[in-house]
């Protein structure tokens, strides 16, 4: 069984980051390539700003999820529309609109929707998180 997972939630304003890195946990050491990728949707995409700076005494969610992914060669997808239009740009959006820099996180990937439809389609299963 494979799963993909999509996450709509704020990882500042609601849970659903967190919760779907437990899962992603759980699932993973009952089945070690149950996660086929993960997309992150919505302001769910926050996850993936390289400037956010957690308080110290919390979990800094972003490089969790950046650990994961590297362990266990998940990837992580960031729908670029959403993500744009937050301030989270690759070199190549950068490039684009004329910036000197770029905020995405090391290990997330700016991708469509088409992106989604595509792990939706060859996975057995889609669990959101919101």
């Amino acid at each position: 069984m494979q799963y993909t997972l999509l996450i709509t939630g704020s990882p500042y304003q609601t849970k659903a980051c967190h919760s779907a890195l437990r899962f992603i946990k759980a699932a993973l050491l009952e089945y070690p390539n149950s996660i086929k990728g993960v997309f992150f949707y919505e302001d769910a995409v926050l996850i993936g700003n390289q400037i956010a700076q957690p308080p110290r005494d919390e979990i800094n969610i972003t490089q969790a999820w950046q650990d994961i992914a590297q362990q266990h060669n998940i990837p992580l997808y960031l729908c670029i529309a959403a993500a744009v239009r937050r301030g989270i740009i690759n070199d190549t959006e950068s490039r684009r609109y004329e910036l000197e820099q770029h905020t995405l996180a090391e290990g997330f990937q700016l991708e469509g929707l088409g992106t989604f439809v595509d792990l939706m389609n060859t996975t057995n299963k889609v669990i959101q998180f919101r």
